[in-house]
This record gives C-alpha cells, structure tokens and sequence, in this order.
C-alpha cells in the first residue's frame, strides 16, 4: 500500500498524520511518501496546471493509494495530486474547500461537523502515541502549557497545585516540561518543587515519546488539548490542572468536558477530594480506529 503524506512543516499536524499512517502501518504493509507542500508550486499555479492538464512532474512518480493531509496549506495539493495521480484522499480536520473534494473527512467531534457518508469523528486529534497497559504508576509526567484564548493562565495558581501533588506522594518521580506557550515567569514559581524540570528548548518528539511511554501518571494544563489527547493515547491515568476558563464559547472546553462527564480525565479539584483513588485508563487509541475505517471502507 502505498500512502502519500502531504506535510505543511507544522508540528501539530505532522502529528496527526504520522498517527494515522502509523496506525496504517501496523495493519497493512504499507510505504509512506512524504510530499512537503514547500517542494510543490503555489496552490494557485497547481490548479492552473490541472485546469490546462499539464503534467505535474513534482509529485512522486509512484502512483498513491492513500492521499492523507492536514492543514489548510495542503488541501489543493491534495485535491489536485488525487485528480492526476488517483487514489483515495483523507483530510485531517475541517477541510477549507468543499467537502466532496476528498474521500474521506476525519473530523474531531468537538468541531461539531454535519455527518454524512464522508466524515468519520474522532475523540480528540488522533496522534502518534501507542497505548500500553499497566503502566508504573511511579513514574509521573506534568505538561505545561501556557496563555491562550481558552483559560485565564495563573503562575501561581498552577506551581500550587505542582507542589501539592508532588508533596502527597514523596516516593513518586515527577518529570515537568513546559511549552513554547509557557510564560517565562513561570520557572522561577516551581523551581523549589521537588520535580525534574525540562524545558521545552531541551527536548524533542522522541524524548516525549519516551516519557509518554515510561509515565504511569500524567497532569496536564487544560489549555494543552493536543497533550491531554496523548496521555490519554498512552495509557496513563491523565488529570487537568485547574484554569478559570475565559468568557467565549471554546470548542477546546466542549472536548474537555465530553472527557470530565465519562470520567476519562479528572480535575485537581476531583482529585484532591480523594487522591487515594484509584483512575482506571480506558483503552483509547483513536488512530487505530480510523485506520480500521480507512481499510475497511475506502480500500
């Protein structure tokens, strides 16, 4: 099987992709192809040359089965690759341009999108995290994020709670890392908790992976959405750091609260009205689902 991956050079949605056709991976044989969209002409030049049906030499010469993108920069590219090169194209998240252009749409739910025979929801933005059972749960990870338009970030109010959870459990190892979003202000809050701190600039995706894959227990800041997904996806048990959230509507706290009614996250609120009990991970790994979808329905 062959998958042409468009990528865009973001890390979010290279994310997404690399999930699912890992996921694909795993169940067929299968050779990606990455098409970074920055080695292709502009959109506007690609649809000119499909119009006058001139040959686009700058795609892969071998021809795809699976078309899959994220990001509104890769939607023509993807559009026009499947018009000259066939397969079956699948675009991650809302796509800007008309909707029967594409095979198949995988959509978070929290988007809210019409359903029809070409959508497929997913709970979160799928990932590249595999889910593993029985994790040690003495080994603990913490993800900060930072200001956004969903909560009112609080230094303070967040290194309380690091230093709470920390001092219930002495004997378990905590390991926090911050984000590109993370206040420079916030360090000198938590440099007194008995945590290990790595800032972002001293990691990369395999040291995440790593840790996603070691931790047992894992609190995330709710304005991370992408990162509680994750936790979720490697099987820790997975807690929010309390945020008021900001005034407007947010389809980022739909998501969250969806988690919170079945119990797959709980708050710091929860949680220290009882942190002796226990939280049992579900099996959550949305890029298999989809993945079991796509061969299913598409090939």
């Amino acid at each position: 099987m062959i998958i042409w991956r468009f990528t865009d050079g973001k890390l979010g949605h290279e994310n997404q992709t690399s999930g699912l056709v890992a996921a694909l991976g795993l169940k067929r044989d299968s050779r990606v192809i990455d098409v970074p969209i920055a080695s292709l002409p502009s959109s506007p030049k690609l649809l000119l040359l499909a119009l006058f049906r001139r040959k686009i030499s700058d795609f892969p010469s071998e021809k795809p089965d699976l078309i899959i993108g994220a990001g509104r920069a890769t939607h023509i590219p993807m559009v026009v690759a499947k018009s000259q090169c066939g397969g079956k194209s699948i675009v991650l998240m809302r796509p800007s341009i008309p909707f029967k252009l594409f095979d198949l749409i995988v959509t978070p739910e929290h988007d809210k999108v019409s359903l029809n025979e070409q959508v497929i929801e997913s709970v979160g933005v799928l990932n590249p995290v595999q889910f593993i059972e029985n994790k040690d749960q003495h080994k603990g990870f913490m993800l900060i994020g930072g200001e956004s338009s969903h909560f009112v970030w609080d230094d303070a109010r967040i290194a309380n709670q690091i230093l709470h959870i920390a001092e219930h459990d002495p004997q378990l190892q905590w390991t926090l890392t911050t984000s590109r979003r993370t206040p420079e202000s916030f360090l000198q809050y938590v440099k007194e908790a008995p945590v290990e701190i790595v800032p972002v600039e001293e990691t990369d995706q395999k040291w995440m992976q790593a840790k996603f894959a070691s931790s047992g227990q894992v609190w995330v800041t709710p304005d991370s959405v992408s990162m509680i997904y994750e936790s979720l996806s490697s099987g820790a048990t997975t807690k929010i750091f309390s945020l008021e959230p900001t005034m407007r509507e947010s389809r980022v706290r739909r998501g969250l609260e969806a988690l919170l009614k079945n119990d797959s996250i709980i708050t710091f609120e929860k949680w220290k009205q009882d942190p002796t009990k226990k939280q049992t991970p579900r099996f959550f790994n949305e890029s298999s689902r989809v993945a079991d979808f796509i061969l299913e329905h598409l090939l």
